[in-house]
């Protein structure tokens, strides 16, 4: 065979391998996007897995995850026939965040995270305990391995209303007396060592002796002034369960079998993915469907309830051996499904070598697109996804009264969209709607005919602009951003203008604004690992500068939010992620007394950004007690005494909730408050209390501090003073003859620097024996002072290297090491809390190399002599 031939043959079969690569990372009909598009070919049977969406349960070191879902469709419909969508979910073993303690069942159920009981691997107990074969399955609350301090007096607060109080450390400094409070009653006592674990059994259900808490106490201080505990870990599960059996019916679901080893659910009913629909299909589970002729939906989990959640991308493993990531399967990156439009897509060009992607072979690459606004008559403007983050590009011509179109990504330059939404508010003369950025428009006066309104807007208090707004009409504000002149910035559409004799209000049905802090980009800008090789008003492109290490258990910054996290498995298994707080949507907020009275009418006022909010469902414990008017304002007369919490919901919004009382007639209450909201150990604070009446202030009242008593009663303002002397949460209550007992819980921060660490970096993730790798990990002072702290690295548990690093509040430092194995094998790599690996393998001799060169030269020589 020829040297050219044998050239191009050698370019046939890596061609190949790069078309077989490329087939392989592409998703199946039957799996892999989140989202399911008629236009794509995809099987009418189709399967979400826990690989594929981020909503159900998934742990990645394992690579075992719990739900699955598969939907049979009918091609040319949009109806789901009776049981065409089944969903089934099994227990599996996971570990504690606090390792100590081994592991437990858990089930994602309903996509949503559920405890399904303890095993013989769970080192609390002596017994296993299955309480999803009981037919239960109950939240978990939390499952953390943060190292927290406690004070004699102060209090480890928990979900649910439980308490772990630390009553007092004997003299010795040996046991810790702890007492454990359900809403204000003390339910267990319990005297622990150090090193010790305070666990609290009680009946669930059908189960018995069931651990609900598990706290593990690390330490016991006693010194001369202060007396302290130390937690390294708290478990805690719900009190209250969901019961499933056969036939039990959760949105269009229907539980068909359920035992020990999992649920599987059907639905009963056909129901029909209708336009712009968004079909609940049970618990926060639904599906969202464009608003389009062509059949496109996904499932979401509703997240109405403030946090944080993680978006992440299909799974790059054995199954999926995904390497391209776009909005069809990476649910971080911008998208919008009504119309189709998505602009970013990541993409690793060539294979992963060992568990190293090599020097620019990794792309981003995003471009503008034309989007309608939610308050469609205002028609589009370009958007363009940034980094998982959505950000304003340009107007087309005529958008807001303007001829001319508007590209701000031309003068590179980019602005994030703030609020885009037509939800329905209504504010009153001399009141505010807050917007971002420091940003309020006050309605400060309506004409004496009810036809117009004039508005002012602020910026950080100060009067930026104002302008007269007649019904259904569009209020603009235009600000210079970047080398950008007169860009429309702020779009608030006034519906209607109210004038009466004894209200005048405005009625806000549209909201438009971008940032005035804009991000300026150039070529050769790096975010992260990457770099922008290219931007135009066509688009953005990045690659990594340098190759991206995939080691074992890493998480690896990208690029701004965008993350790898990666498996700590000897298989190499990652997927791109985003945490996000909550959703893009406002804060439901109450305004009403702390207090109700039993036969009284009390109004209930409902805010979000400051401005009424109508139409939202007002529950009081488990019950609904009607929705808000156009005013915000539900009035309702409490039946029955007793602690509730009341709670906000609309759709577009994040729920709102705050515990309240209701007394009977006649009963008065405590109120107990405390300034400075911000304590520090060592302030002084004053107590106030006042009655639930009139929220006047009482005198002669008992005041205890972390139950003790503080020196004193109130005075006739109602006050008392105590000198703080320890951090920590504490209660703080009052007493009187007469009243009901009041109390509220103060946070009393510490004056410590507190060092957290993240981002461990181990790259490359193979090397030759004799040659080094780099160590990088990220630590920030969390505390409230300056401070230093020792860097300590870890390679296989043995103390190896050290840094001392001084920091000060809120500032981040990147410290590195570079070490070196010479004998082959796999090495994990410690700092703090954080853990990785990588693979020292064996350099070849320098014999094997001149042999190498030696074979080269005469495969040389030998491809001469037959061409000549």
């Amino acid at each position: 065979m020829g040297t050219k031939k044998y050239l191009k043959m050698l370019c046939l079969f890596l061609l190949l391998g790069l078309l077989c690569e490329t087939a392989v990372a592409q998703v199946s009909g039957s799996a892999g996007n989140r989202i399911w598009d008629a236009n794509l070919s995809q099987n009418f049977t189709y399967t979400w897995t826990p690989q594929t969406y981020s909503g159900f349960y998934y742990d990645l070191d394992t690579g075992e995850g719990s739900e699955n879902m598969t939907i049979q469709l009918t091609e040319g419909s949009r109806s789901v026939q009776r049981n065409g969508l089944q969903y089934e979910t099994r227990p599996i073993e996971t570990e504690f965040e606090y390792g100590n303690w081994g592991s437990y069942q858990v089930i994602g159920f309903m996509a949503e995270r559920y405890f399904a009981g303890y095993t013989e691997n769970s080192s609390f107990i002596n017994d296993d305990i299955s309480v999803i074969s009981d037919g239960q399955l109950s939240k978990i609350l939390i499952d953390s391995d943060d190292r927290r301090s406690m004070y004699t007096g102060s209090s480890l607060i928990l979900e649910e209303g439980y308490s772990l109080n630390i009553v007092e450390v004997d003299v010795n400094g040996n046991t810790v007396w702890v007492q454990l409070e359900k809403d204000g009653d003390v339910i267990d006592n319990g005297f622990l060592s150090s090193n010790s674990d305070y666990v609290y059994e009680a009946d669930l259900g059908d189960a018995d002796d069931v651990p609900l808490i598990a706290v593990h106490l690390a330490q016991i201080f006693r010194g001369t002034e202060t007396n302290a505990v130390f937690v390294e870990g708290i478990f805690q599960i719900s009190d209250e369960y969901v019961q499933i059996e056969n036939g039990d019916r959760f949105g269009k679901m229907e539980i068909s079998s359920t035992s020990s080893s999992g649920i599987t659910m059907r639905n009963r009913d056909s129901f029909t993915l209708g336009r712009g629909d968004t079909v609940n299909i049970m618990g926060k589970l639904s599906f969202v469907v464009a608003d389009a002729s062509e059949l496109r939906f996904a499932p979401i989990v509703e997240t109405t309830e403030p946090g944080t959640y993680e978006l992440r991308g299909t799974v790059h493993d054995e199954t999926f051996n995904t390497t391209v990531w776009t909005p069809y399967n990476f649910e971080g990156f911008y998208y919008n499904i009504d119309e189709n439009v998505s602009t970013e897509s990541l993409t690793i060009t060539e294979g992963i070598s060992g568990r190293t992607i090599g020097d620019e072979k990794l792309v981003y690459s995003t471009s503008p697109a034309l989007v309608s606004f939610e308050r469609e008559s205002w028609g589009s403007y370009e958007v363009i996804g940034f980094m998982a983050e959505k950000y304003f590009a340009g107007y087309p011509a005529n958008t807001f009264g303007n001829s001319r179109s508007v590209s701000i990504l031309s003068d590179d330059i980019l602005s994030k969209v703030l609020i885009d939404d037509d939800n329905r508010r209504s504010i009153f003369t001399g009141s505010s709607i807050a917007l971002e950025n420091g940003y309020s428009l006050k309605a400060a006066e309506v004409d004496v005919n009810g036809n117009s309104v004039l508005l002012e807007l602020y910026k950080d208090g100060r009067l930026v602009d104002s302008g007269i707004v007649s019904s259904n009409r569009d209020y603009v504000y235009e600000a210079d951003i970047g080398g950008a002149e007169d860009i429309p910035m702020i779009a608030v559409h006034i519906s209607t203008v109210f004038r009466s004799r004894e209200t005048d209000a405005v009625f806000i049905e549209g909201i438009f604004q971008i940032s005035d802090e804009y991000l300026e980009l150039s070529q050769g800008d790096s975010f992260g690992k990457m770099e922008i090789s290219s931007i135009s008003d066509s688009g953005i492109i990045m690659r990594n500068e340098d190759s991206i290490s995939l080691s074992r258990g890493n998480t690896v910054n990208l690029m701004g939010n965008v993350k790898f996290k990666v498996a700590d498995s000897s298989v190499l298994r990652f997927y791109p992620f985003v945490e996000v707080e909550s959703a893009a949507q406002d804060q439901l907020e109450f305004e009403t007394p702390n207090v109700f009275v039993v036969g009284q009418a009390a109004e209930i006022l409902v805010t979000a950004r400051d401005a009424a909010v109508s139409d939202v469902q007002i529950m009081l414990g488990n019950r609904s007690i009607g929705t808000t008017g156009n005013d915000g304002i539900l009035t309702y007369t409490p039946g029955q005494e007793g602690r509730f919490t009341l709670s906000a919901n609309k759709t577009g919004y994040n729920s709102g909730s705050k515990t309240v009382d209701v007394l009977a007639a006649g009963v008065l209450k405590l109120l107990v408050s405390v300034s400075p909201e911000d304590i520090r150990e060592g302030d002084q604070i004053t107590i106030r209390v006042a009655d639930s009446a009139q929220n006047q202030p009482v005198s002669g009242a008992d005041v205890f501090f972390g139950g003790q008593k503080v020196e004193g009663q109130t005075g006739t303002n109602g006050t008392v003073s105590y000198w703080v002397t320890a951090p920590g949460t504490f209660t703080v209550n009052a007493t009187k003859a007469g009243y009901e007992e009041g109390e509220t819980i103060v946070e009393v921060s510490e004056d410590r620097a507190s060092f957290e660490f993240s981002d461990l970096l181990i790259e490359p993730a193979s090397v030759r024996s004799g040659n080094a790798v780099t160590i990088e990990v990220n630590v920030t002072n969390t505390g409230n002072i300056a401070g230093e702290t020792e860097v300590e690295l870890l390679i296989n548990g043995e103390p190896v290297d050290n840094e001392t690093v001084s920091l000060g509040v809120g500032e981040s430092r990147v410290v590195e090491f570079s070490h070196t194995e010479e004998e082959a094998g796999t090495y994990t790599v410690e700092i703090e809390d954080l853990s990785g690996s990588y693979e020292v393998t064996k350099s070849t001799p320098f014999l094997s190399s001149t042999v190498t060169i030696g074979i080269l030269a005469t495969a040389f020589i030998l491809l001469r002599r037959r061409k000549n």
